[in-house]
């Protein structure tokens, strides 16, 4: 995936003049991804790390200069970068890297705010930053995203843009209540794949029907799980209705889902319902097994992004640089899972601050 990112970065537009330049755009963005595969994260001490790792950066890169790019460049770097250029060229390079697969894959749409990019929250009009990712719950990998503001464009609007433009098919798109509606419906349908969509009392009217439905016919199957962890004992119930009425304007909806869960957390009883639209027709274990998968782009992407890599706690508050951070933290754990990690803290140790073992494992695959 190495020797790929290099000759994708490559077509990232270099924005700077000539005059002054000393290393070539691609060089200062692997620098920015090593530095931060290696636990450096931000400006400052991606500057460090350039300072400690300066004669290996030169060998193992081949620069030809006693000079890498410092801690002003690469802030120079990151502040002026077209973020929709960078954004292009990711998803060109993930799609390139995601391999094809025999069997049906599942891809999670999502949107995360840059929480760097809010600056007060006590003020609901501001603006801010939203990464919108693709992943890929077979492999482990995000394989689109792109980036919306809040004041110039919604979360829905752009998912619906993703799934006309992805060009991807025969895929199931699995998404959250926000997503659960007619339009979205139907260019997931339209654009040749099924889709899986939490329904809540966003949509009260199809919302309601759904609730009737699964309470006065029969399922066509059922599934049931317990589980212990963290103090909370909970039991899952999934009952699926594919035998259902067609439903008004919904033409497409093939199956019902109807989550139960109830148990106790600590000494506190606790029960849910949870209802689900699927334009295909699986079984009770299927879409339990789906519906949980769709959920670790929290934690596999949204979490280790935030935690890991550290992203929340950066404190670049101008949108273009936080994003351009962020598709960079992404090409991050897209290299970790490449290398088989699904656990990037356990690939960040691998790595420890040997990151030429990369480097060494491009040569001998090239």
């Amino acid at each position: 995936m190495l020797v790929s990112l290099i000759e994708h970065l490559k077509k990232v537009k270099d924005f700077r003049k000539s005059q002054g330049k000393r290393h070539p755009l691609w060089i200062v963005l692997l620098v920015v991804v090593l530095g931060m595969m290696s636990g450096y994260q931000g400006y400052r001490e991606i500057g460090h790390f350039v300072k400690y790792e300066q004669r290996n950066l030169i060998n193992n890169l081949e620069i030809f200069t006693e000079r890498l790019p410092s801690c002003a460049t690469i802030r120079r770097v990151m502040m002026g970068m077209d973020w929709q250029n960078l954004s292009e060229v990711f998803n060109q390079w993930a799609k390139e890297n995601y391999p094809q697969i025999d069997e049906t894959d599942w891809l999670a749409i999502d949107g995360k705010s840059l929480r760097s990019t809010v600056t007060n929250y006590a003020d609901k009009s501001q603006n801010f930053g939203v990464i919108v990712s693709v992943f890929s719950q077979l492999t482990g990998l995000v394989i689109a995203l792109s980036k919306i503001e809040n004041k110039s464009k919604s979360e829905i609007a752009e998912v619906q843009d993703i799934v006309r433009n992805c060009g991807f098919k025969g895929k199931v798109i699995s998404a959250d209540a926000l997503h659960c509606n007619q339009t979205t419906t139907r260019a997931i349908i339209k654009s040749q794949n099924n889709y899986l969509i939490a329904l809540k009392k966003n949509q009260n009217k199809l919302y309601e029907q759904v609730k009737t439905l699964t309470n006065m016919i029969e399922p066509s199957s059922r599934c049931i799980t317990k589980e212990q962890s963290h103090g909370r004992q909970v039991t899952r119930e999934v009952t699926v209705f594919n035998n259902i009425i067609k439903l008004k304007n919904w033409s497409h909806i093939q199956s019902l889902i109807k989550v139960e869960r109830w148990g106790w957390r600590g000494s506190s009883p606790y029960q849910e319902t949870v209802y689900y639209i699927s334009s295909m027709s699986a079984d009770a274990e299927t879409f339990n097994q789906r519906i949980r998968g769709h959920w670790r782009i929290e934690n596999q992407v949204h979490w280790v992004k935030d935690v890991i890599l550290n992203e929340d706690k950066m404190k670049i508050h101008q949108i273009q640089a936080a994003t351009n951070f962020s598709i960079l933290k992404t090409i991050v754990l897209n290299l970790f899972r490449g290398l088989g990690f699904i656990s990037i803290t356990e690939g960040k140790r691998w790595l420890g601050n040997h990151w030429n073992k990369l480097l060494i494992m491009t040569e001998e695959l090239t």
